[in-house]
This record gives C-alpha cells, structure tokens and sequence, in this order.
C-alpha cells in the first residue's frame, strides 16, 4: 500500500485521533506505515497549530476546535462578510446555475441573491434555503441528511444531487487554513464541498482575513482548486506567501 503524502497523512491522524478520543505515537505510525519520528513531526505541526494536544503519552484533539455553534460563528465579522458577500455577488452571471456552500459568509450572499430573480440556485444550507424561500430565483435543495451544528446537509443523498448538475460558479466557504488551501472542522462535509467544486465551472473561495488565524482540522481542497478568493481586504506578504500566484484576488 502507497504510504500517504503529507497533508492526506496528518488528515488521516485527525481522523483517528478525533474517532477514538486519544492515540498514541506507535499506534499511529503502525496504521500510517511510518516511522515514529515522522509521526513525531507530524504531531508537532498539529499541536503548533492547535489541532491536537498531547500529554501523558498520548494525543488528543484540542478543545479549542470543537466547533463553534453556528449562532456563534453568524454574529462574528458581520461587517467583512457582508463585504465579501457584495463582491460575490457581482461575479454571479446573468441567468446562471449558482451553488451556495453552507457557512455565514455565504449565507450573507443568499441576502444578496434575493435582489436577483433570473438565477438557478443550488444549496445544501438550510440556512441559505431559508433566506432565499419567498427568492424568485428558483432554488433547488440538495436534502440528505442534516448536520445540525453547520445546518448543511451531507452525506450520500446530497453529494448525489451534486453529481447530477453542472453549476456555472461555486461559491464556497471554510473555517480557516492549512499551509495548502481552506479547511473545515467537521470531515462529514469534506466530500459534499469536494462535489460541488467538481460540479462548478468556476469555484469562489469566500473567507474574511480571521481565518488565516484559524486552522480547520481537516483540509478539503487545495487553493489552485480555486480560480477567485474573496477576503474583505488586501493581504499582507505573510499571508500571501501560502497562496499561488494563479489565484484572483478580491477584496473591496
């Protein structure tokens, strides 16, 4: 069996770790075909970035990334999303198939949505799909089976619905970064949002600059996988260094 290249390999010991509550450095070198000090390292970019805690042996997830509730996450930044959600509004085409990602920022979009009334609107956000029931757009709901801590829909139901439509742009979400692109904290969403980037002919990356302090714990594309990011303002050359030049900029 292939040994898995780096981010699959701290991704698959997130999922273990989260799975089972605890783990320790040999069990995980045995399940990954890797030496300790390789697992060693790993676990030391993942405590660095507060994915993972150790003590007493053993690894375990870091309070700090239990997933916010999302009443708590909708009242944060409202400004910067809202100023994103403007900007992403006007990469929406005349008479086009638009997928909306579950999360605040683009929920904010769903607001802006409303003013349209020619578009084809596909969503697995419940919270979207209430913003936009009276739309005069049609929208069209993926179903499955509902996460209530994002109030997305997932699972095998909803990433079907995808697979059947080709949308013109994506526009999808995160709760913060890996070094290589936008990841999430729940792995339920991984493959809905793995979908809809494959369904859509271009995908918008929409995220406010807090995120580059904030580090999901599972990542579920690369940047390059993205032909727009729109952030609330101009990037630093910190921020910028983990980004490809190939990627277009927006911000107000």
């Amino acid at each position: 069996m292939a040994k898995p290249i780096d981010y699959e390999r701290k991704n698959r010991i997130i999922s273990h770790v989260v799975a089972n509550g605890h783990a320790k450095v040999n069990e995980l070198a045995e399940l990954l075909g890797v030496t300790t000090e390789t697992i060693r390292k790993d676990l030391a970019y993942l405590q660095e970035k507060k994915i993972l805690e150790k003590g007493h042996g053993v690894v375990t997830p870091s309070s700090s990334y239990l997933e916010n509730p999302y009443a708590v996450k909708e009242r944060k930044d409202v400004e910067a999303k809202t100023q994103i959600a403007h900007l992403a509004a006007s990469l929406v085409p005349e008479q086009g198939v638009v997928f909306l990602d579950s999360g605040t920022t683009v929920a904010q979009l769903a607001k802006q949505l409303n003013l349209r009334n020619d578009l084809t609107i596909v969503t697995n956000s419940m919270i979207a799909a209430q913003v936009l029931q009276d739309t005069g757009n049609q929208l069209l709901v993926t179903g499955g089976e509902l996460r209530q801590a994002s109030f997305s829909y997932v699972g095998s139901w909803a990433i079907k619905a995808l697979q059947q439509i080709k949308v013109d742009i994506a526009f999808m979400g995160c709760d913060g970064f890996h070094d290589g692109g936008p990841s999430i904290r729940s792995f339920r969403e991984l493959d809905i949002k793995e979908a809809a980037i494959t369904s859509a002919k271009r995908s918008v990356l929409l995220a406010d600059s807090s995120k580059f302090q904030q580090t999901g714990m599972y990542l579920y594309a690369p940047f390059e996988s993205f032909d727009v990011f729109i952030i609330e303002r101009a990037l630093n050359a910190e921020e910028k260094q983990y980004l490809p030049d190939s990627l277009n900029m927006l911000h107000p």
